[in-house]
Order: structure tokens, then C-alpha cells, then sequence
């Protein structure tokens, strides 16, 4: 009897194993062909000239305020009775 429920149990586990592995690889093999569609007609989305999409991009800000927003606040301080 223990070694009924044994193979029931594996069987289940095996085949839940197996549609989950199955149902990944399916939406990968639809997120690759949706990519090779897009890829496919890429030329008439290419609409940004060449030396632009090579541009470095421009520097991230270090999280501090810049000059202007200072100044800004500064002012908005000055400005409110005490």
C-alpha cells in the first residue's frame, strides 16, 4: 500500500515537473518569435540616425541637488514669514 502512494505521488510530482518546464519553454519560444517578428521589420523602426543610437549616455545624477534647486530652495526659504 506505502508503495502505491509512493508512485502516485512520483508520478504526480514528475508531471507537474514536466508542465511547468513545458509551459516555460513555450512562452520562451513565444517571446523569441515575437522578437524575430520585430527584428524582422527593424528597418522601418530604425528612425533615429546612427550616430544618435551611438551616443554615450549622458551621466546620471549622484542623488544631490544641483545648483539651480539650491538656489530654489534658498530662495523659497528667504521668502516664507517666520
Amino acid at each position: 500500500m506505502a508503495w502505491e502512494l509512493l508512485a502516485i505521488w512520483l508520478i504526480v510530482t514528475g508531471a507537474v515537473i514536466w508542465f511547468i518546464r513545458d509551459e516555460r519553454r513555450r512562452r520562451s519560444e513565444a517571446h523569441v518569435a515575437r522578437a524575430a517578428r520585430y527584428y524582422a521589420h527593424a528597418p522601418k523602426y530604425r528612425h533615429v540616425p546612427a550616430e544618435l543610437r551611438n551616443a554615450p549616455l549622458p551621466p546620471q545624477p549622484t542623488g544631490g541637488l544641483t545648483e539651480a534647486q539650491r538656489a530654489f530652495f534658498k530662495a523659497f526659504r528667504n521668502s516664507q514669514p517666520s
